[in-house]
């Protein structure tokens, strides 16, 4: 188990040090340097007090302590990633509860004339603890739980803003992110089963169980490895969220009324973005978004995220994804690109994979695109 634990410590530790010589890093980027610092100080603790030595006093309770940070670290994350300006007060009022426990627990220590001894991954117990010793653990769990949830929250509001925004899924969907969160969800089921049966029911020695714990984080930390360089997010320069960020709100949205936009003004600039549609082809870019159309067609971005929503009655996603297709349509039945292929066409129609454009192409038409050139 040790061996693994350091495994976790090499391979978090090269993560760091490829984000941390990252260039144009984000706000992002520095939550997410923070989080693997705190992630393996957490495996770090496990591996020390379960095959090194004990830990005593302050560094006891400032090491045990560390999930008091890195799930309000995960959730800032997953804020900026999702095109929120995180201030400093944010930062401040979601990082207190740290300093705050470790003060607590300190003082409370000192005020019993007790010492707190880390060893196996939890605090030693002596004979008739104080009452609190036998909850000093209770607001790590709680956290856990409350972030997660919280966590998963901001990704789903993510998921629905999307359609709005984007033109494409990829690279902006996070779907790798929520693996992640689920993951901690898990450690977190995990490491209550682990330590309840260790503790209650002696399943199995309690420097195993928290050994286990530790083994489950050094997974979790791989895993956003893996997933960080196959979708490119973490690592690349890709603005997820900027496009989202106060162009549009959902206040304005749900208050269209107040626009001041009169029906024959939506008329007259609903015309004129189908002519610019038809003319100018913008949705041939496959990075087409909200922001960058309204600038090409010098339409403010509240004005025609109402255009694309109340007039053609569609979402952002749809209203571009739907012109890319009439235009595939009228490409693979024309003679001139009879020397590309389905997927080519596809590229060259704004779509980013394959797997996209023939699932809208069939949504739209009913039919596969290679069915549809047959014909």
């Amino acid at each position: 188990m040790e061996i693994i634990l350091n495994a976790g410590l090499g391979i978090g530790s090269l993560m760091f040090l490829l984000l941390l010589f990252k260039t144009g890093k984000k706000q992002e980027d520095y939550f997410f340097l923070c989080w693997i610092v705190v992630t393996l100080g957490q495996i770090a603790f496990y591996g020390v007090t379960i095959y090194r030595f004990e830990l005593r006093s302050v560094w006891a309770i400032a090491t045990f302590g560390l999930p008091l940070l890195g799930a309000p670290l995960l959730f800032l994350y997953i804020l900026a990633l999702t095109g929120r300006f995180v201030t400093w007060k944010t930062v401040l009022a979601h990082l207190s509860v740290y300093p705050i426990y470790i003060l607590l627990l300190f003082l409370i220590q000192e005020r019993d004339g007790v010492v707190l001894i880390a060893s196996n991954g939890l605090f030693r117990l002596p004979k008739n603890p104080p009452v609190w010793m036998q909850y000093y653990a209770v607001p790590l769990a709680l956290s856990a739980l409350f972030y997660c949830i919280w966590d998963l929250v901001l990704l789903r509001k993510h998921s629905q803003n999307i359609v709005e925004f984007f033109s494409f899924h990829e690279k902006v969907n996070l779907r790798w992110v929520n693996y992640i969160v689920y993951s901690y969800f898990l450690l977190f089921l995990v490491a209550s089963f682990l330590i309840f049966g260790a503790i209650h029911f002696q399943l199995l020695p309690i420097e195993n169980a928290f050994a286990l714990v530790g083994i489950t984080l050094c997974l979790m930390l791989i895993a956003f490895v893996l997933y960080g360089f196959r979708q490119t997010a973490v690592f690349s320069n890709i603005d997820v969220g900027r496009t989202m960020d106060s162009k549009v709100s959902a206040a304005e949205k749900a208050s269209y009324s107040k626009s001041g936009l009169t029906p024959s003004k939506i008329e007259t600039l609903a015309n004129q973005l189908s002519t610019y549609m038809e003319q100018e082809k913008p949705f041939l870019n496959e990075d087409l978004n909200l922001t960058l159309l309204a600038e090409q067609s010098q339409i403010s971005p509240s004005y025609l995220s109402q255009i694309v929503n109340q007039y053609f009655q569609k979402n952002f996603y749809d209203f571009i994804n739907q012109h890319r297709v009439e235009e595939a349509k009228k490409r693979l039945l024309s003679a001139d690109y009879r020397h590309l292929s389905i997927l080519g066409i596809a590229f060259d129609c704004g779509f980013k994979s394959k797997s996209s454009f023939n699932r809208y192409f069939k949504k739209y038409t009913g039919k596969a695109p290679s069915e549809f050139r047959k014909k």
